[in-house]
């Protein structure tokens, strides 16, 4: 859901911004500068913290394995 969400609005910054240039009220250059802008906001990879929540890990116990000692 959240994808969609960021995918949508991705889309909706884009075509604010061809629309703006289009209507004449953006230069070619800053239309450009706001459509890169837009890939590195919603692009951007979400935080470290929620993709390992999915994650499988490891919890150590605090035993040791047998037969080492």
């Amino acid at each position: 859901m959240a994808i969609l969400v960021r995918i949508l609005l991705w889309l909706t910054w884009l075509s604010a911004v061809g629309w703006f240039w289009h209507a004449g009220k953006f230069g070619t250059a800053t239309a450009i500068a706001l459509g890169a802008l837009s890939l590195v906001v919603f692009a951007w990879p979400v935080s470290i913290a929620r993709r390992r929540h999915n994650e499988l890990r490891y919890v150590d116990m605090g035993k040791e394995p047998t037969g080492y000692h």
